[in-house]
């Protein structure tokens, strides 16, 4: 007989009550249809006031008993309450006699451990504790609020301890703490984070390290991941009606509430807006160098400074290491890892033995100069929605600065670079790629499909802004130097008189006498090379081989009385004296450099013009120059006239467009639907293709100095206990990280421009000797090692660009960046800055995420946190005209960008955060659960079901027929209105849409007839905006009031024996395969089956365990020993919650051989699935007071 309606049934489980135990094994005792209570009890007042979380397991059962099946099962919520403060929610297990503590956990573990955090707990924790302290690099990322963090003490061992805590405060602190090793200071960050929940147990944690390590011993602090192991399914209600043939619906949610959650707002303040960043940047080419230790797990190696990523070899006695992503790789496998920014490398494996030996080391040195950010946006829309995504970087990402950030089902993923090109998130599911550190491009694979209407949000660091401070940029030939004024100074100050032309000679005493001569033209031979500056009386003095400190100099030297005059007229001007000594004149001249991009490029310049102050001097042959800030060349800039003292000064100069100074040159992005690039790139005045560059006098008069031909001899003798290295400079720039040798010793300067030399490969720590003038670009040694050469080798360093001022290069016309927490109250984003003009600007956005300045303009997402700011300028040129109209801003289509100053631009907002609520009221702990407690109930791939539900209240008679005026019904129910469900007395034709009554006798009328009409889809993709999409049309017009469920899939459902095999022994382990040897004897499956009905068969494991030759027991894995039976007769135990026989098996399939302690494997599978459901109530006043849901379980059964 086939599956009638009355034979599918909710069942209940055997303890319907929130307790640990409750759920457990099925009952035969269906769950009545439309009586109060029947899964749930009322909701209680501290239900209401604190949230709740119910649990109850039910089972979908097929009675019949035969083995029928019931094809296609699901299971769905078909109406939600009425009360918009209480969901219900479906999930399953898919055991028969799990209980609520075990269903619990699986609950909880929507989060489970991800990788270890970039930090570790600083010192020890003590249970009770309701804050965590973490010990991580300054720069490292922080957890956010609303963040779940597991700590892990003994990690896999079996007294491990293990908690899952949430941040619900975080603040940080960068300070200072000394490493005794290296007998220096570093920094750190101590990050304070408070919890949700106190510890519960203490927690071992490490002291701080300079190489950022915990102790091996020490607690875990582990990221989660969203392990999902429970896939939920729920309802919505349609928020606009659906009509035939459309393939998509829109839905109020894609989640469901699945634990209650309490908001509270919490204050963002003064927070950068992302564009300014610190990352090592090569200071040059590579050095290779040798290092002496034993280079063991126990001992560090120290390179001697900061390490470019990617740039690291070390090999000794044929084995070479290099870096990868901060691990140090040999032959492909980790065998331990790299501190780039301090330039410690540690083993995990001795893989050069334990004793010492000669380490050749490579790498490229490297700094921490201040970085402008490349930033943009790709907007993820219909038509270019994609998981894999590629672009160009125009200007090349520092390593370790780039991350791609994509919004996926509601939640913010983001993909880091780790130095070696590769970028990866957290877990390996948020997605993968690669990015070239030569041409720029990058290549993404994201974990999932990008939320439409979001962004994919490009973040990273671009060098073009710095200088490489190079051998080609250092001053006195590229060697060490003393410089001595006529005022016998160790100084590069004007002395007190000037010098005459070949009138130098200074001596000094070494391995004997040494000495050196003016040549005439300005410079030293002899036993020292170096200049003389004749019109200040300055020699740079450079001995061919350093003689030690304390030597003593002495010059003599062509005095010359110097003079000076005032407002001296750069056109004609007479300096008040005839008779002029060549050489001589010297005056500082304002000049401005126009800088102008060639081209149609709508890119713009950070600054178009640069005023400074040059130092001239005439050559000894009448002509007046001076050497360029922006490339070190000379400029002929005039004349002067020895015999008559008349000097004049070109109007107009030439200059080359080469400038290492010159401005940065900002392009944005036109931001346009479909998928575009919106952002901006930097590119350095340097890296254009063409450019123009033009110099012109600022002033008309100067103070001048110059000496006449009047001779005097002076002598000078000087103690030198300083040597003096310097680069050329870019104005407002300073010199950090540079490094380099004076004869056999390595220099390196110290973020604290301290230098030391010769640093211990042990300890990293060097001999102090000297200091850093970094704005000057100057080098003062007061350590060298005597009797080798001046000469510079290897010097490394960069010239850092001002993070502050006009001439800033840090500047944009465009921001865009997700806020450290969200959401966001609406109306609570402000941003303010101030523009390069000067103009300063505070704007905050309308609760329509509008933000609409006269300087400022763009929108927010106050959901996500993700913004997009436009910087303008309504009164500028129109070639600077920027399409804004993607905004919606009432009236605003094209207008002019402008620059803002990044290191201004601050953003204040509040964002909502979630109160944590006590997990015993609950009934469930939420800290491994989303913040919000929502899950996704729609999935792509997934089943949903499209359902409507319509009424008419009618009194009927028999023989009436109610016409429900829509064809192809799925369902149709009858209550009485007294609320009793009624099942006899009429008739439905669900095609045609009609319903017959037959016998209308006991009826309370009048009654209502439920009509229902439903489409079952697969899932395309599901949207955070709600837009669901189908693989197949909608057959009906869905109107107001209708819903979208999820569905649970059961499967086809009907009973069955699965799996059997006999065993010669068991020793009471339950698996599906024979362990050890088969039993001689064989049950005959084949000709004697194992019967089951779907009515009486359970999911269960049996064992038949032979007592005697002949007589044996009957166990279930979950229900014991149930009976006791022999070869010779029926074995058909009976279930006690249906009446009739779990199975039955034949004694004719026994056969003969049994021997005691054989066993008769064999599982069964019920025509049942377990369907857990869960009852949540949010925090708030009842507003239904007698409120329902639907559960329904739908399937096909064969047709008769």
């Amino acid at each position: 007989m086939p599956i009638q309606s009355g034979d599918v049934k909710l069942l209940k489980s055997a303890v319907m009550a929130d307790v640990p135990e409750g759920g457990g094994a099925p009952t035969g005792n269906a769950i009545a249809d439309g009586v109060s209570n029947a899964i749930f009890p009322d909701i209680s007042e501290l239900d209401r006031a604190g949230g709740r979380v119910s649990l109850r397991k039910t089972f979908v059962g097929v009675q019949t008993d035969d083995t029928d099946t019931y094809f296609g099962g699901n299971v769905i919520v078909a109406d939600p309450p009425e009360d918009p403060r209480v969901s219900v929610t479906l999930f399953s297990t898919k055991s028969g006699f799990d209980t609520r503590a075990q269903a619990q956990v699986r609950v909880e573990s929507y989060l489970n451990k991800g990788p270890e955090w970039g930090g570790y707990l600083l010192e020890n924790h003590i249970a009770g504790q309701r804050v965590i302290q973490l010990f991580q690099r300054p720069e490292a990322q922080l957890p956010n609020v609303g963040q779940t963090l597991v700590l892990v003490e003994n990690e896999g061992a079996s007294d491990d301890k293990t908690q899952y805590v949430r941040a619900t405060k975080v603040s940080s602190v960068t300070r200072k703490f000394y490493d005794q090793q290296s007998n220096s200071d570093y920094n750190a960050g101590v990050v304070t984070v408070e919890l949700s929940d106190a510890l519960r147990t203490d927690f071992a944690g490490s002291s701080p390290t300079r190489s950022f390590t915990r102790a091996a011993t020490a607690t875990k602090v582990r990221d989660t991941v969203v392990a999902d192991a429970g896939t939920y399914v729920g309802v919505v209600p349609l928020t606009e009606p659906a009509s035939l043939g459309d393939f998509t619906v829109k839905a109020s949610s894609v989640f469901t509430q699945l634990v209650p959650s309490a908001q509270t707002e919490t204050p963002i303040s003064d927070v950068r807006a992302n564009g300014m960043s610190a990352a090592l940047v090569a200071t040059g080419a590579s050095i290779t160098t040798t290092l002496n230790l034993g280079f063991t797990t126990t001992q560090s190696l120290f390179v001697g400074g900061p390490i470019c990523p990617g740039s690291l070899a070390v090999t000794r006695s044929g084995i070479t290491l290099t870096d990868q992503g901060g691990r140090l790789m040999n032959a492909g496998s980790e065998v331990g890892t790299v501190d780039y920014d301090n330039g410690i490398l540690t083993l995990a494996a001795n893989v050069f033995g334990t004793g010492a030996g000669t380490h050749t080391v490579t790498f490229t040195p490297a700094a921490v100069p201040e970085l402008i950010s490349d930033q943009r946006a790709i907007l993820v829309m219909p038509e270019s929605r994609s998981q894999s995504y590629a672009f160009v970087m125009e200007d090349i990402p520092v390593r370790r600065t780039m991350s791609v950030s994509y919004l996926a089902q509601g939640r913010w993923y983001v993909l880091r670079d780790d130095g070696s090109g590769k970028l990866a998130g957290a877990d390996s599911a948020y997605g993968v790629g690669t990015v070239n550190y030569t041409t720029g491009s990058v290549v993404v694979t994201l974990g999932a499909l990008p939320d439409v209407g979001s962004a994919i949000v490009v973040q990273s660091f671009s060098e073009a802004t710095t200088v490489a401070a190079s051998n080609t940029l250092l001053l006195s030939g590229g060697r060490a130097f003393v410089p001595i004024n006529t005022s016998g100074q160790v100084s590069e100050e004007k002395g007190e008189k000037a010098i005459g032309i070949g009138g130098v000679i200074v001596k000094w005493d070494y391995g004997g006498l040494k000495q050196a001569t003016d040549d005439g033209a300005g410079n030293l031979t002899g036993d020292a090379t170096g200049t003389v500056d004749y019109s200040h009386g300055v020699l740079r003095i450079s001995p061919n081989v350093l003689p030690p400190a304390g030597t003593m100099f002495l010059i003599d030297a062509d005095g010359k009385a110097q003079r000076s005059a005032a407002s001296v007229s750069l056109s004609n001007g007479f300096l008040g004296e005839t008779n002029i000594e060549p050489g001589s004149v010297s005056f500082y001249l304002s000049v401005t450099f126009n800088y102008e991009r060639l081209g149609s490029n709508p890119g713009r310049l950070t600054f178009s013009a640069r005023s400074t102050s040059v130092h001239v001097k005439d050559n000894g042959q009448g002509v007046l120059s001076f050497k360029d800030p922006g490339n070190n060349y000379a400029v002929n800039c005039g004349s002067v006239d020895y015999a008559s003292g008349i000097i004049n000064v070109d109007s107009v100069l030439t200059v080359l467009s080469e400038d290492i100074a010159g401005p940065s040159y900002v392009i944005t992005a036109q931001p346009a639907v479909g998928g575009s690039l919106a952002g901006y790139w930097v590119t350095s005045w340097n890296k254009l293709g063409s450019r123009l560059r033009t110099c012109i006098p600022a002033n008309t008069a100067a103070f001048a100095y110059f000496s006449t031909t009047q001779a005097g001899t002076d002598s000078i003798s000087v103690q030198v206990n300083n040597y003096f290295l310097r680069t050329a400079m870019v104005p407002n720039y300073t010199l950090k990280g540079a490094m380099f040798t004076v004869g056999d010793w390595r220099y390196l300067q110290l973020p604290d421009n301290t230098v030391v030399h010769s640093p211990s490969p042990a300890t990293g720590g060097g001999t102090p000797a000297g200091s850093v003038l970094a704005a000057l670009g100057v080098v003062q040694l007061s350590v060298w090692n005597a009797g080798q050469s001046p000469v510079i080798g290897d010097w490394r360093g960069v010239i850092s660009p001002p993070s502050q001022g006009v001439e800033a290069p840090f500047t944009a016309s465009t921001s865009i960046l997700r806020t450290a927490a969200s959401p966001l109250r609406p109306g609570s984003f402000s941003v303010l800055g101030i523009m390069l003009d000067g103009t300063t600007f505070n704007v905050t956005a309308g609760v329509d995420g509008k933000i609409n300045g006269t300087r400022v303009k763009g929108r927010i997402d106050y959901e996500y946190g993700l913004v997009e700011i436009y910087f303008v300028n309504p009164d500028g040129p129109a070639e600077r005209n920027l399409d804004l109209s993607h905004l919606g801003i009432t009236g605003l289509t094209t207008i002019p960008s402008d620059l803002v100053m990044l290191n201004s631009l601050r953003y204040n907002a509040v964002s909502f955060s979630y109160l944590p609520l006590d997990a015993d009221l609950l009934g469930i702990d939420p800290v491994r659960l989303p913040s919000d407690g929502r899950v996704p109930i729609f999935r792509a791939g997934g089943f949903a079901v499209v359902g409507h539900t319509g009424k008419i209240t009618a009194t009927v008679a028999n023989g009436q027929t109610i016409d429900c005026a829509r064809v192809r019904l799925s369902r149709v129910r009858v209550v009485g209105s007294d609320g009793a469900v009624i099942n006899t007395g009429y008739t439905a034709d669900l095609e045609a849409g009609t319903v017959t009554f037959s016998n209308v006798s006991g009826y309370a009328q009048p009654v209502t007839i439920e009509h229902r009409i439903e489409d079952m889809a697969v899932v395309r993709e599901a949207l955070i905006n709600g837009e669901i999409a189908f693989t197949r049309a909608l057959t009906h017009q869905y109107p107001a009031g209708s819903f979208v469920s999820s569905a649970l899939i059961t499967g086809d459902l009907f009973a069955r024996n699965s799996t059997t095999f006999d065993q010669a022994s068991w020793d009471g382990s339950w698996q599906d395969s024979i362990k050890g040897g088969a039993a001689t004897a064989t049950y005959n499956l084949a000709q004697y089956p194992i019967a089951v009905s779907n009515r009486g068969a359970i999911t269960e494991r049996w064992a038949i365990r032979f007592t005697g030759t002949t007589a044996f027991d009957v166990i279930g894995e979950n229900v014991g020993v149930i009976a006791s039976g022999n070869t010779t007769t029926v074995c058909a135990p009976i279930n006690p919650a249906t009446g009739v026989p779990y199975f039955s098996v034949d004694p004719l399939g026994w056969g003969a051989g049994w021997a005691v302690g054989n066993v008769l494997r064999f599982n069964t599978v019920g025509a049942m699935f377990p369907v857990w459901v869960v009852r949540t109530v949010q925090q708030g006043p009842e507003t239904v007071p007698d409120d329902q849901f639907t559960l329904l379980v739908r399937g096909d059964v064969d047709t008769p």
